[in-house]
């Protein structure tokens, strides 16, 4: 780094910024027709934490709707061309807002910053900011008003719960007569960058933009730029060029490195900071290629670190991303929701591939348009900088959906209509997805955007073993239907958590309240009868349906590791974690405590797994077993020529072995031979794998199963039912 570009880094300016504290508040029966009607309030007001939601306080517990907030703070007045300009962080859902009387205007959506010109507004001596935050209530899930995804009426959450509230932090911010609203960065592979500002000014003016890029952490060449520009009264949108010679390039942590550079943007005095990689991600016949190459995608589905955002702490959420990459994840999928900036700048620095939804799930009320294209942009411009962030993701299940304590035969016929009905037919994905699809992609065109997940023509949601027919009935139906499984983004079942986090919501020694486990832990009690039967043992329920939830999802994920690119091009299991206290499809609990399907999804997730094709539950004495094996490698390189072996185990004893040495090409799918037995005695059998020396331990796998006495009949249709 020359030293222009040294000096330049450690001389700019820092703008002067003023976190507003002591925040109060009441409830509202209907919004302010007039910002004089506050002064005739007379309920008192009540203390009310900013940062915060209001349900946390106790005079708003359980409350949903309207709140005013106030705050009371001093500020010296603007001298000469200074600007001041008031920030909201966020706000839970939408907000309109009043500084001295003077309506500064409103936003709606919960993920974006915000921010107003308060220049004239601002008194000398003390200010008083009047806050109108509109939370409502989501009565139903298939009429929904609001953009919240998972907080708006989703199956997975407490519907008591609701996150209204000023939850991060409202700043006033002073700059001179030019303010950088936005800043973005776009460098292709070749080392092409752009660099799209928005500028703010009172009035028309020229200003100079001066920007740096440099590497952090590591050795290369970084790039300055210099340009002078006329700003328009109001916002002025602008594209800058510049070239970053040799870039390195971001991969997932499987791949290769994870290099990220800073870009450093001066312009009157203010300056702003963004982070941000290089690298290409190509969607093709539901593939990914990163930086042109194909990747396979291991992933999971993320919901909130906390079902209240502003407790959701730095470290939280980089423990929550130290999850994925410990089970051995290279993707995540961010599910029906905006994460906290924190942990995408941890999924850049771990190499997790984003797959980032937009918060639209179900149907909605048709005035959702305008907003859903606004907001759509807001997440674009917000994300853009990300590397991790690699596909958008529109509209999550963009038809009627009822969790299954609302299932009537009409109303499961309207969702297989829906399902099966061309685009056409429903205006949700004739008129709302393709506006969401091209609102992202005015803003960032250097990704693709998915329109719909869990439909049939796009990626699909696949919860054989939980909402139809046994879990073995998926390997049969994608032989048949091998496009089902191009691109699972869910799949998975229920399971209670541990013992001591059950202890929470279901004390020992207590029958269980089904009702209350139902509506306000979302535990889908007919779901789990199905496949788990209750005993009147809560340890050995807790046991059992662990068990279950793992054997489910160690058979779908191998199978679709098997399918690698014939057809699939990745899977994300359903789901990481809790937001709260639930019983539900995680894989940690609220408490981070992990379940036994952690481990084994780990296990199924490694990018080098041996594994065969999935025993049946139980076989028969005399029974031939002929199972193929495989390994699978998402290596980028060649595992060169690999010993194997198999044993198969039958009460502890040795009945069958197999052995073999085999070439493992980079990112393949390989099949080893086959494991053959005919098993003599009935007893619990156990198929052992393993792959010798790969990395630095043997690679190993096991199948369990029942071999029972006599010839156990196979069943050769689907048990499909509701």
């Amino acid at each position: 780094m020359d030293r222009g570009f040294s000096t330049f880094w450690h001389t700019v300016p820092v703008r002067s910024v003023r976190l507003l504290d002591g925040w109060e508040a009441v409830p509202l029966a209907a919004p302010l027709p007039r910002v004089e009607e506050a002064k005739r309030i007379k309920r008192p007001w009540a203390p009310v934490r900013v940062p915060g939601h209001w349900q946390l306080e106790d005079a708003f517990a359980a409350y949903e709707g309207l709140v005013l907030y106030r705050c009371r703070f001093e500020v010296r007045a603007p001298f000469g061309v200074e600007m001041l300009s008031l920030r909201f962080g966020g706000v839970y859902y939408s907000a309109r807002v009043w500084l001295n009387g003077v309506y500064l205007g409103s936003h709606e959506g919960y993920f974006a910053a915000f921010e107003f010109d308060c220049t004239e507004a601002v008194a000398g001596g003390e200010n008083e900011l009047l806050v109108e935050v509109c939370s409502p209530e989501e009565p139903e899930e298939n009429d929904r008003k609001t953009l919240g995804g998972v907080w708006a009426r989703w199956d997975g959450m407490s519907p008591h719960i609701n996150p209204g509230g000023i939850f991060r932090g409202v700043t006033v911010v002073r700059s001179g007569k030019v303010r950088i609203r936005s800043l973005g960065v776009e460098v292709d592979t070749s080392g092409l960058g752009r660099a799209f500002v928005d500028l703010y000014a009172r009035r028309g003016t020229r200003a100079s933009l001066k920007g740096c890029v440099r590497p952090l952490g590591f050795e290369s060449s970084g790039a300055e730029f210099e340009e002078d520009v006329w700003v328009e009264p109001g916002c002025t949108r602008l594209e800058i060029r510049f070239f970053l010679l040799h870039p390195r390039l971001w991969w997932t942590w499987d791949r290769g490195e994870q290099p990220l550079y800073e870009l450093l943007l001066v312009c009157d005095g203010h300056e702003e900071r963004v982070r941000f990689g290089v690298r290409s991600v190509e969607l093709r016949d539901w593939k990914i290629y990163l930086n042109g190459e194909r990747t396979f995608l291991r992933g999971i589905n993320y919901l909130p670190t906390d079902v209240y955002p502003a407790r959701s702490s730095e470290d939280r959420l980089r423990a929550d991303t130290q999850l994925v990459r410990g089970a051995n994840m290279n993707a995540v999928r961010v599910h029906a929701h905006v994460a906290e900036e924190d942990f995408y700048a941890a999924c850049d620095e771990l190499g997790i591939l984003v797959l980032q939804d937009f918060p639209l799930q179900w149907t909605h009320r048709r005035e959702i348009l305008e907003p859903a294209v606004a907001q759509a942009r807001e997440m674009a411009r917000d994300l853009r900088n990300h590397p991790s962030v690699g596909v958008y993701l529109a509209h999550d299940e963009p038809f009627y959906v009822a969790p299954p304590e609302k299932w009537t035969t009409l109303g499961l016929l309207r969702t297989a209509v829906e399902v099966l009905s061309p685009r056409w037919v429903l205006w949700q994905r004739r008129v709302l997805d393709p506006a969401v699809v091209q609102a992202i992609e005015d803003v960032d065109s250097s990704r693709p955007v998915i329109e719909a997940a869990g439909h049939l023509s796009s990626t699909n949601h696949l919860y054989f073993g939980w909402y139809y027919g046994g879990f073995r009935d998926l390997e049969r139906v994608v032989k048949v239907f091998p496009g089902l499984s191009r691109l699972p983004t869910e799949y998975g079942a229920q399971a209670l958590p541990s013992p001591e986090s059950l202890q929470e919501i279901w004390p020992e020694k207590r029958e269980p309240d089904w009702d209350t486990l139902s509506w306000t832990y979302r535990l889908q009690v007919e779901r789990m009868r199905r496949y788990v039967s209750w005993k009147h043992d809560r340890l050995a329920y807790v046991r059992e349906t662990q068990i279950y939830q793992a054997e489910l999802l160690k058979h779908a994920t191998e199978l679709f590791r098997r399918r690698k690119y014939q057809p699939t091009g990745g899977a994300f299991a359903f789901m990481l974690n809790d937001p709260a206290p639930a019983i539900s499809w995680s894989v940690v609990d609220w408490r981070r405590r992990p379940k036994a399907a952690y481990e084994v999804l780990a296990a199924a997730m490694s990018p080098v797994l041996i594994c065969s094709e999935y025993p049946g539950e139980s076989y028969g004495v005399d029974e031939n077993i002929s199972l193929p094996l495989f390994v699978v490698n998402d290596l980028p390189r060649s595992l060169g020529r690999i010993g194997w072996t198999w044993d198969l185990d039958l009460e502890g004893a040795t009945v069958a072995h197999g052995s073999g040495d085999t070439e493992i090409p980079a990112d393949s799918v390989v099949r080893l031979g086959q494991a053959r037995a005919k098993i003599p005695s009935p007893g619990h059998a156990v198929l052992r794998l393993v792959l010798l020396g790969e990395g630095e331990a043997d690679k190993t796998n096991s199948y369990e199963f029942v071999v029972r006495g006599g010839r156990v009949p196979r069943r050769g249709s689907l048990a499909l039912g509701w």
